[in-house]
Parts: structure tokens; C-alpha cells; sequence
């Protein structure tokens, strides 16, 4: 996290990885896609991602723990897996070299994808992926967004809803596959050199504020209506998403006026 602790940057992660652990305590996912939007407000995107890697660790741990009465059989899921490390590791290494402009961009568009596909609730049919190649491709996509963003819920939670399993195997599956990318996420920052010791200390330090925010999201889902806490959410994530793009299209173009200053 940074040459040295800035206290808007502690705060912002702090709230960021709160609300983002709230998210998922309610509807089991989206830690990701609240909190590197907000802390990428405040840091490069390159640098929020590392923030992940400990939450995404012990959030799905938790997550598995709470329905391992749900569990299956990994085997039939390896091209899922087997997609998602490669997408991963290439994510990564596009990450590392990107300008951060493009970055933000990036995760914008995730981010208003996600929400435009929920709102208008498109599924995929189940017929085009009970095979092989659909696992290996979407895993692949989830893997390179993951790289690319930190993200992983979105296309990874249109997969299995299209397979259609029942609702504690997609809890309990979610939760082994994204602690599977988050494995190889870590791994792939680490071989990059883009895990500092700073980097580690920080996703550490949000461990605690996402566990919080985990807690909250359990009570708030018993007293609110999952549907209305899941559409002021979406809004929610939809202007970060358009903020992120407005952003990202303004520093092209100023590096474009740059460009042709100097031509």
C-alpha cells in the first residue's frame, strides 16, 4: 500500500472493504466489486488489487466452512479451474504493464456490465454450457478479470446460475473457485514482484473491517429485503462504475492532447 501510510488511503480501505464485506454477507458475493472501485479512488488500480488477497482467502473460508454441508465433487468442475489459473496469470501480466488509465476503464466496464446484466436479469442457457469448452472459457474470462481487476463474481456467478444448482452448492462452489483465483492471484503478484511488503501489511490490515462489514451483512440480511438491499447496491456500484469510466476516458484524452501537442 504505499511508500507511506496516507491516512485518506487507511480510511478509504477501511470503508471500501466494510461495505464490500457487507455486500457479500447478504447476498454471498461482491466483496471485490464495492471495495477496489472505491479504494482505486484514492490508489492505482494495480496497487488496490493486492489489497484482495487476504480477504479473498479468509472470506471464502468462511464461506465453505458455512456450507460445507453443500459440498461436491471438484473433478467434473477442473475446466472451470484449469481457465481461470490461465486467464489469471494472464490478467496479471497485462495488469502489471497497463497504463492505469486503461486500468480504470477496465474496471469500470465490469463493474456497469455486472450491474446492467443483473438489473436486466440475463442468464445464460443451460444448454450452452454443460460442456467442457464452456467451463474452459468462462473460466478463462473469470480468471482474466480477476487478473485485470480483482474481480471475479460477476461472469464466474452467470456460469452457475446457468448450470442451475441448487442455492447452497453455488454458495459453497463460488466460494472454492474464488479461493482458487485468489491463490493463484497472490501467487501471480508475487512472481510478478508486485506484492510488496507494504502490499502485505495492508491486505492484512483490511481483514479486519471486511470481517466486520461480514458480520453486518448477516443481521442486515435478516431485518432487510434482500431485493431492495441488491437494487440500491447495483445503484451504488453503478455510478462508481460510470465514475471510473468518465475518469478513465478523461486521462486518454488528455494524453491524446498531449500527444498531438508535441506532434
Amino acid at each position: 500500500m504505499l511508500e507511506s501510510l496516507d491516512l485518506l488511503v487507511v480510511a478509504v480501505a477501511a470503508v471500501a472493504f466494510f461495505f464490500g464485506g457487507l455486500l457479500k454477507g447478504v447476498i454471498g458475493l461482491g466483496l471485490p466489486l464495492v471495495a477496489i472501485p472505491l479504494v482505486a479512488t484514492v490508489m492505482p488500480v494495480a496497487e488496490a488489487i493486492p489489497l484482495m488477497v487476504a480477504p479473498g482467502y479468509v472470506m471464502n473460508i468462511i464461506q465453505m466452512r458455512q456450507s460445507w454441508h453443500a459440498r461436491m465433487p471438484l473433478a467434473p468442475w477442473w475446466p472451470l479451474f484449469l481457465g481461470m489459473g490461465l486467464g489469471v496469470v494472464a490478467g496479471v501480466q497485462f495488469a502489471t504493464s497497463a497504463p492505469e488509465a486503461l486500468m480504470r476503464g477496465v474496471l469500470g466496464g465490469t463493474v456497469v456490465g455486472f450491474v446492467l446484466l443483473s438489473f436486466a436479469r440475463i442468464y445464460i442457457p443451460p444448454r450452452h454450457v454443460e460442456n467442457p469448452a464452456a467451463g474452459l472459457t468462462m473460466g478463462g474470462l473469470t480468471g482474466l478479470f480477476g487478473g485485470l481487476t480483482g474481480v471475479f463474481g460477476p461472469t464466474l456467478a452467470m456460469y452457475f446460475l446457468a448450470r442451475r444448482l441448487d442455492k447452497d452448492n453455488f454458495i459453497w462452489i463460488m466460494a472454492v473457485v474464488m479461493f482458487a483465483g485468489v491463490l493463484v492471484l497472490g501467487g501471480s503478484l508475487t512472481a510478478a514482484g508486485e506484492f510488496s511488503r507494504n502490499q502485505l501489511a495492508g491486505t492484512i490490515a483490511v481483514l479486519l473491517p471486511s470481517w466486520l462489514g461480514l458480520i453486518a451483512g448477516a443481521r442486515v440480511r435478516r431485518w432487510v429485503s434482500q431485493d431492495l438491499f441488491r437494487k440500491v447496491a447495483l445503484c451504488v456500484l453503478l455510478v462508481m462504475g460510470i465514475s471510473l469510466l468518465a475518469a478513465s476516458l478523461k486521462n486518454i484524452h488528455r494524453s491524446d492532447a498531449r500527444i498531438m501537442d508535441r506532434g
